[in-house]
């Protein structure tokens, strides 16, 4: 028999020993006897049918007692009313203890039957389960939103890191380049000390026009010497040493074509062409000249500012090789070292320019600017295109080379050094005969 409650119920009634079980139901037998006016026959019918729902009844407890739910959910009222049961001299007046007493609010006298009892509980257990469901569903959009972001924190970490990765490796490549660069020049000048080499017997564009010819370079101990400019006293490579510009190398009158067609590198093809446009990249430091409206020169001459700047190019870094002024090269012809050329900047359309009196204020070098228009330039804007260690005169100009850019009037050439005028600013100047690694340039075809 069950232990149902706390007070070995079930025994009591598997006994029919409870004294106060007992006296309620001889209290209601007298009640009900006296209610049907007499005894005998029907009183022992009574009596038969009491005992069956009593069997039942007992059955009915154990039934309950198996159902886990329910217990769960009605077992501490219920054990309560079980237990005030089991102790009560007997029912509340007025109460039919078949009928109408109550077990956690359902009446026992077959009110409810099993089925019902095993409905009620299956839809309270979906009503939980729903809650459940209601819950997790929450925390599983909550916990979604979290892994999200936490996946885009890593993948936004993640390319920063690559990215340093890469800057990185850029400089490491450049270092090494560096220092290739650097043990060149040292067997250079152990071979010109050795001897020295002698630049070859080409003839030089140098004066003007393309096939018009000047004077020959020279290579001793002291590098390559450039030949003296046409009717002038050979370069002293002084920033003292004052010289002007011919006005009549001007563009005023002249027959050059204020444009000539921008050509792009095609294929394989290294050869610079009068209209190609190119980037030049500082050997030594990596950056490449650029120039932009949002720059000016801080010496008093009020130019636009020629620097170094960002170690790939983008669209402020693009230059258009173009002949000298009143020089008429057919566009597209193929440009030789030792040629004058002017450098027009493609995005303002200003030309790569030096003059003397304006030093740039860190270095105290002739500074460089960029100058005038598609319709207005003058001589110092005109640059000799030299191969880097031996000029090679009269050689075609690959794109491939390493270069040096000689300002015609001045003779000076084009400089940049680890100065920095602000972040991201190198200095650029004119500076020097051409034989220091810092006067080397390397060229990038679009």
């Amino acid at each position: 028999m069950s232990n149902y409650g706390d007070n070995n119920y079930g025994q009591e009634n598997d006994g029919d020993t409870s004294r106060g079980f007992m006296d309620h139901f001889k209290r209601s037998d007298s009640r009900n006897s006296s209610g049907s006016g007499g005894s005998g026959p029907g009183r022992q019918g009574q009596q038969q049918g009491y005992g069956q729902q009593q069997q039942g009844y007992g059955q009915q407890q154990q039934g309950y007692g198996q159902q886990q739910g329910y217990g769960q959910q009605q077992g501490q009222g219920y054990g309560q009313q079980q237990q005030g049961y089991g102790n009560s001299p007997g029912p509340r007046p007025g109460s039919n203890m078949v009928g109408g007493s109550q077990y956690g609010g359902n009446t026992v006298g077959g009110d409810f039957s099993q089925e019902e009892v095993d409905k009620h509980q299956r839809t309270e257990k979906y009503k939980e389960w729903g809650k459940y469901a209601a819950g997790a569903a929450a925390i599983a959009g909550v916990v979604g939103a979290t892994a999200y972001g936490v996946h885009e924190y890593r993948e936004n970490k993640e390319e920063e890191r690559e990215e340093k990765e890469r800057e990185e490796q850029e400089k490491e490549r450049e270092q090494e380049r560096r220092r290739h660069e650097q043990e060149e020049r040292q067997k250079q000048q152990h071979q010109q000390q050795q001897g020295g080499r002698h630049s070859p017997g080409h003839d030089s564009a140098y004066g003007g026009h393309q096939g018009n010819q000047g004077h020959q370079g020279s290579q001793g101990q002291g590098g390559f010497r450039p030949p003296a400019p046409m009717g002038r006293p050979p370069y002293s490579f002084d920033a003292n040493d004052v010289r002007n510009a011919n006005p009549a190398r001007s563009s005023d009158n002249s027959p050059t074509p204020h444009e000539y067609p921008q050509l792009r590198q095609v294929g394989s093809d290294s050869t610079i062409k009068m209209g190609s446009i190119i980037s030049l990249k500082h050997n030594m430091t990596g950056r490449f000249l650029h120039t932009d409206r949002s720059h000016s020169t801080e010496s008093g001459s009020n130019q636009q500012l020629v620097f170094g700047f960002k170690w790939s190019p983008d669209e402020n870094d693009w230059w258009q090789v173009l002949p000298a002024n009143h020089d008429v090269p057919v566009p597209g012809s193929v440009v030789s070292f030792g040629t004058q050329i002017r450098l027009r900047h493609v995005e303002t359309g200003r030309h790569l320019h030096s003059h003397y009196n304006y030093r740039e204020r860190k270095s105290g070098q002739n500074e460089i600017t960029a100058y005038g228009d598609q319709g207005h330039s003058d001589e110092n804007d005109h640059w000799v295109i030299e191969r880097w260690g031996d000029g090679a005169y009269g050689q075609t100009w690959g794109s491939h080379e390493v270069v040096v850019l000689r300002h015609y009037v001045s003779g000076m050439t084009l400089h940049s050094h680890e100065l920095l005028i602000s972040e991201d600013v190198q200095s650029v100047t004119c500076f020097g005969p051409g034989n220091e690694e810092n006067d080397k340039w390397r060229i990038e075809c679009q």
